[in-house]
């Protein structure tokens, strides 16, 4: 019974982690590597079912039924929940400062752009998933995305800074839909696209 308490507790937080940290796990790897991840931890879990199923109908005591089938669901939650933005939410909170510097510098005109409007961050890069931002606008108003995924398999979910309102996000749309706007806080929103 502790055996298979601590084998369901070590995937219920590698369920966590790998699904947390799937877009930098794309980004810095590649996407088949998330993929065997994802098939790995496919094939441990079902191991696990059949384990803890196995257990379950041998055993009498209703205590470890309930403590190992709670595990079980809190694992499989873990291992399929999108949590795109909750993270969003948590790396506001987190990077706060590191965001607040980038922001000046892009007003200030201090980062140089590699491409039309991607700037790749000498400073701060895991601000962004993959280390760069994207200015849509920058004059007298500003708009700044900082990537949470980049659409690789879906949509691209983004933490934008706007330095009036979401209607200007809107104006800056370039060609790739907005699916969902949500405020945060005073000039920043969690933005999905059909990118």
């Amino acid at each position: 019974m502790k055996k298979l308490i601590v084998i369901e507790l070590i995937l219920c937080l590698l369920s966590f982690v790998v699904n947390w940290y799937q877009n930098s796990i794309i980004s810095y790897f590649t996407i088949f590597t998330y993929a065997i991840f994802r098939f790995i931890l496919f094939i441990l879990l079902l191991v696990l079912l059949i384990r803890v199923i196995n257990y379950l109908r041998n055993t009498k005591n209703k205590i470890s039924k309930a403590i190992l089938l709670a595990l079980l669901v809190v694992t499989f939650f873990l291992s399929s929940y999108d949590f795109s933005f909750i993270k969003t939410k948590f790396e506001l909170k987190l990077y706060e400062q590191q965001h607040n510097i980038i922001i000046q510098k892009v007003k200030n005109n201090e980062l140089s752009y590699y491409s039309d409007k991607n700037i790749k961050l000498p400073i701060y890069k895991y601000v962004s998933s993959d280390g760069e931002i994207y200015v849509y606008q920058n004059d007298e108003e500003q708009v700044i995305s900082f990537w949470i995924s980049r659409g690789l398999l879906s949509g691209s979910i983004e933490l934008i800074y706007s330095s009036t309102d979401e209607n200007l996000i809107y104006r800056n749309e370039s060609g790739h839909p907005i699916d969902k706007i949500i405020k945060l806080k005073e000039h920043w929103y969690y933005v999905e696209t059909n990118y």
